[in-house]
């Protein structure tokens, strides 16, 4: 072969090289290029999620200070110092924000268990359960005197039932400094009788706070154990009619009833 044929052979493979490894250079840099946009729009990806979450917990922030978020009020047990044989229940204050527009209705569950709405029907009507025909219940039911009674049981009813309401009142905001204070005039007071069989002596209180936030339910137990008062209540937040979440629980554990342990 002509050394001129060689010579040619040689410039096309070093051009050929010099291509490859110079379009090698440029895949390198483009692909270097490319790794740092990807990269570049990683970070901003993760600045915007951190920036969004942020934001979430601001808008949280700002929900909280207006609706009061997940603080709430109950009732707190002290040693009365103005009574013997006393408990003195306060509101307490617990969580972060304030509390608004705190309304509370406090029953007497002893004094519901007592009602006995038949001893009721029975005085008006004259018996506590009878058993009539469906022609005869179409004529009492529209019976003057039948509708007069049932009246007069519905009135008797909601009388017993007013007696046993402790306190129903609308107490406004609660702010996060309120808590019990022996100083303060207590909500619910639970005194003792005296003459009475202790081991029988039990005492229980519905509570119900209604806030901006929600609604919450308190029970009270009370009952006496080696001459020493026994303290427990829980306080559930009402999500639905079937679903409460416990929100804080408490328990007397000394002998002389305050030391309260907080199981929640």
């Amino acid at each position: 072969m002509h050394w001129l044929t060689w010579i040619g052979i040689i410039f096309i493979t070093l051009g050929t090289a010099f291509t490859i490894i110079g379009q090698q250079k440029i895949n390198d840099k483009s692909n270097e290029s490319l790794q740092r946009k990807s990269d570049k729009m990683t970070e901003l990806s993760q600045e915007n999620i951190r920036l969004s979450s942020e934001l979430s917990k601001v808008n949280q922030e700002i929900a909280a200070t207006v609706t009061g978020g997940e603080s709430f009020c109950y009732l707190f047990p002290s040693p009365s110092f103005g009574k013997v044989n006393t408990i003195d229940f306060n509101l307490n204050h617990m969580g972060e924000y304030p509390v608004y527009d705190v309304s509370i209705r406090v029953w007497d569950a002893s004094c519901l268990n007592r009602m006995d709405p038949g001893q009721i029907y029975e005085k008006h009507h004259g018996y506590r359960t009878k058993e009539i025909t469906h022609e005869e219940w179409l004529k009492t039911k529209d019976d003057p005197k039948h509708i007069a009674k049932s009246k007069a049981v519905e009135h008797d009813i909601k009388e017993q039932m007013r007696s046993c309401l402790i306190i129903q009142e609308n107490l406004g905001t609660i702010t996060p400094n309120k808590s019990t204070n022996i100083m303060d005039a207590s909500l619910v007071t639970c005194t003792i009788p005296k003459g009475i069989d202790l081991s029988k002596f039990s005492q229980e209180y519905d509570v119900n706070i209604v806030a901006r936030n929600g609604e919450y339910r308190q029970k009270i137990l009370i009952d006496i154990r080696n001459k020493r008062y026994h303290i427990y209540s829980k306080v559930e937040k009402i999500l639905s009619s079937s679903k409460h979440v416990v929100v804080r629980e408490y328990e007397s554990i000394d002998s002389e009833g305050f030391a309260i342990k907080l199981i929640k």
